[in-house]
């Protein structure tokens, strides 16, 4: 082969390369002059697009805007403000940082900045002399034409309307993590989202609604601080759920990230409370010390390394399984309160008869986070009020039998039961249904009881309470964390030997696991796994590792167990404060007589 010189580029040639890093379709310009409009400490910004952006896109905002004698040098490369050393990217702050952007889109389309008072155009790589502007206030930025003198690069665009969606994501992505500026985006000279400026729940339920699947009136809020890290969280109930993850955004430091990790906390922590391939509307918004995370790691800055990622994980996940277990005891509490409890259990229907308004009455967390109880409107599981004929019940919403299930979950605690004079719960056992299900009828209800999720919560339960009788290991399991693991384990290992668990560090970042509880003999790495993810808040970390061991010894589903087993477990069920496994998973579902009668069309 032959030698070749090695040449240096030339600047224009240079730019367009680094422009393929930065910039691949109208919403990645997008991105960067929103963040550049959001660094300026603006309180409104607006969005101009035409032809979903290929042919124009313009941001304007009202912020500190650039001096006339610095915008010639906001078109050079790694040209900034917003750093000047290498430690700034360890205390970032900002949402640009480069200084790639502005020269890296200008090397690939008709790029005009107009501030104080002037504007200055740079075509393709060719800056212009400045010319007087009427824009004073603020900054506007125009980028007309992209790729249009690189034929290759813009055959790969989509459609208008397509490139037009993605840019709508990243309008709307954007405006989630800065609730305090207004934001307006037209197309095509029509206004079609105006975003006024409020507070975080304003603006997650305000987006969440764009989409025609989700009630912005059914939502919880849920937060969690720890540390260096604080969580805040918008999520839509069981009752509006998408068939993707499309509407799990994740921000850290408000600006969003893609994070596998993090995701799959999110879908694992509602795999109990959706059906089966559905996943929540979930917004949460992390704050973190900036010196705990690293943006500059991706040129469009959708991924970041943060240091205490497990502690951030761990956290994510208990506050969304604590929030949710709080959710299932307060809707007993309001469910029990509307029940009757009857001992004899008979055919006489006018007697044991529930109301009929409690029926179209359902439990939801609402505005700011209370809850109330309250009719259902005509858009209703069951129709209007004015019709409560049973026989005449027709579904009026495409999703009501995840509605109705809302209507229909309910717990029972043990003073809601009868107790008999020997002092055990008046109930009958009806039998066991698929290998996984108690079946028990109470009163005027059939209920239903997951039999792996129950003897779980027993078990949870006995080891809180005692002490159990320690395993030690012949051989030391051996096993390495990361950094911020080992630095919690050398402070905090202790935590781990009140329920049968030493563990010693060897060498740096090196743990050997030496007992275990009998119980748990054989479940050495699902607690190694444990203990190499978990860091934190110390109370959280001990119920989740109850939570391990009560879920490794449980009967499972598939089981068949005798009525004398099934009998014994139940009795200690129903001394429970609550029918919620250790996980924030309700176990039980209960349907009443009139339900049932309801269903097949019965009249009462």
């Amino acid at each position: 082969m032959e030698r070749k010189d090695i040449k240096k580029l030339n600047k224009i040639t240079a730019g367009r390369i680094s422009a393929g890093e930065v910039v691949e379709n109208p919403s990645g310009v997008l991105r960067e002059l929103l963040d550049n409009a959001i660094d300026s400490g603006a309180d409104k910004i607006s969005v101009y697009l035409e032809d979903g952006g290929i042919k124009t896109i313009s941001v304007q905002d009202n912020g500190c805007g650039i001096n006339k004698e610095q915008i010639h040098l906001a078109f050079e490369s790694h040209a900034t403000s917003k750093i000047e050393n290498i430690e700034d990217l360890y205390k970032l702050k900002t949402m640009g940082f480069r200084g790639e952007a502005l020269y890296s889109i200008a090397s690939v389309s008709r790029l005009s900045i107009s501030s104080d008072g002037y504007t200055v155009v740079n075509d393709n790589g060719k800056i212009h002399d400045g010319v007087p502007s009427s824009v004073n206030e603020g900054t506007l930025v125009k980028v007309e034409g992209l790729f249009d003198i690189i034929p290759a690069r813009k055959q790969f665009l989509k459609r208008p309307t397509s490139e037009g969606a993605l840019c709508k994501k990243i309008f709307l992505e954007k405006a989630l993590g800065f609730e305090k500026i207004d934001f307006l985006y037209y197309e095509d000279g029509n206004l079609e989202i105006f975003l006024p400026k409020g507070n975080k729940l304003s603006r997650a339920l305000e987006i969440m609604a764009l989409d025609k699947s989700f009630n912005k009136d059914y939502y919880y809020e849920m937060s969690t601080n720890a540390d260096t890290v604080k969580m805040y969280a918008v999520s839509s109930t069981s009752s509006y759920y998408k068939r993707d993850r499309s509407q799990i955004k994740i921000f850290i430091n408000n600006r969003v990230i893609d994070s596998f990790p993090l995701v799959q906390v999110i879908t694992n922590s509602y795999s109990e409370s959706l059906p089966g391939g559905a996943f929540p509307f979930f917004y949460v918004f992390i704050n973190l010390d900036p010196s705990l995370v690293d943006f500059n790691i991706h040129p469009a800055k959708r991924e970041c390394k943060i240091r205490n990622q497990n502690q951030v994980t761990s956290l994510l996940s208990q506050m969304i399984r604590n929030y949710l277990m709080s959710i299932g005891r307060k809707n007993m509490e309001i469910i029990r309160s509307q029940m009757t409890t009857n001992k004899n259990v008979d055919n006489t229907i006018d007697n044991n008869r529930t109301s009929e308004k409690s029926l179209f009455y359902v439990s939801e967390p609402h505005k700011n986070g209370n809850y109330n109880t309250y009719p259902r409107n005509d858009s209703s599981v069951y129709g209007t009020s004015k019709n409560l004929g049973y026989s005449e019940f027709k579904p009026k919403s495409d999703n009501w039998f995840e509605k109705a299930k809302e209507v229909l979950k309910s717990d029972l605690k043990a003073n809601d039961l009868n107790l008999s004079k020997d002092g055990k719960f008046d109930y009958k056992y009806l039998g066991q249904v698929f290998d996984t299900f108690l079946v028990v009828e109470i009163s005027d209800s059939v209920l239903f009881i997951d039999q792996h999720a129950a003897h779980e919560r027993i078990l949870y339960e006995e080891l809180i309470s005692s002490k159990k009788s320690i395993q030690n290991l012949l051989v030391p399991h051996r096993f390495e964390t990361d950094k911020s693991t080992d630095e919690f384990l050398m402070n905090s290992s202790f935590i781990y030997q009140d329920f049968g668990i030493m563990i010693a560090r060897v060498q740096p970042m090196v743990w050997e696991l030496l007992s275990v509880p009998s119980a748990c003999k054989n479940e050495e790495d699902d607690i190694i796994k444990y203990i190499k993810s978990s860091t934190g808040d110390i109370e959280v970390i001990k119920k989740g590792i109850f939570a391990v061991l009560a879920c490794h010894s449980a009967i499972k589903a598939g089981d068949k167990i005798d009525s004398f087993t099934a009998k014994s477990l139940l009795d200690k069920v129903f001394k429970l404060d609550a029918m919620i496994c250790p996980h924030g998973r309700n176990f039980s579902y209960s349907v009443s007589k009139q339900q049932l009668y309801m269903y097949v069309g019965r009249t009462l």
